[in-house]
């Protein structure tokens, strides 16, 4: 079963999550070892591409479809906005520092490096590579953790510094 698996992997033709999901079925049913289902979940990993975990054309046409019209009635609120406005600022909307994991459907929506996210489990994670189609449990080496911002004073459990009262 090893060297079929490790054929289609090396094809590359294959799904990411698909495959390692059949690498841990073979591998609890006895069909792998510990060292040869990690060198084929490993191989999988690095052979991936991204295309062949794309969701089908045409729900990717509708994905597209879908983000256009959320744009739109955007662009309309912000006008009906714009338009109404008597003096002061307009203020354009924040971006969501980490904003919450989509899984992308297609080349159109994939995560690039630099890309931020909250993942489910709420960690966040910066992209590592382009056109990244996959999730950190499924690609880890694509995303890097980022360690939340902690306050050295409450790490040492000491109080606050506070001015004396007068």
């Amino acid at each position: 079963m090893y060297d079929i698996i490790k054929t289609v992997i090396s094809s590359g033709r294959y799904e990411l999550s698909d495959m390692l999901g059949k690498i841990d079925t073979i591998w609890l049913q006895g069909g792998l070892t510990e060292e040869q289902r990690t060198e084929l979940v490993e191989l999988a990993r690095q052979n991936a591409l991204p295309e062949n975990s794309y969701t089908s054309v045409q729900k990717q046409i509708d994905s597209i479809f879908t983000n256009l019209g959320e744009m739109a009635a955007a662009i309309r609120a912000n006008t009906d906005a714009i338009t109404t406005l008597q003096g002061g600022t307009v203020t354009p909307p924040v971006k969501e520092e980490y904003p919450e994991y989509i899984q992308p459907t297609g080349a159109h929506d994939a995560y690039n490096t630099g890309d931020r996210m909250t993942y489910t489990d709420g960690r966040r994670y910066v992209c590592r590579m382009d056109g990244c189609v996959w999730d950190p449990d499924t690609y880890p080496d694509a995303w890097e953790l980022v360690e939340e911002e902690t306050d050295p004073e409450a790490e040492t459990g000491a109080e606050p510094e506070t001015e004396p009262a007068e």
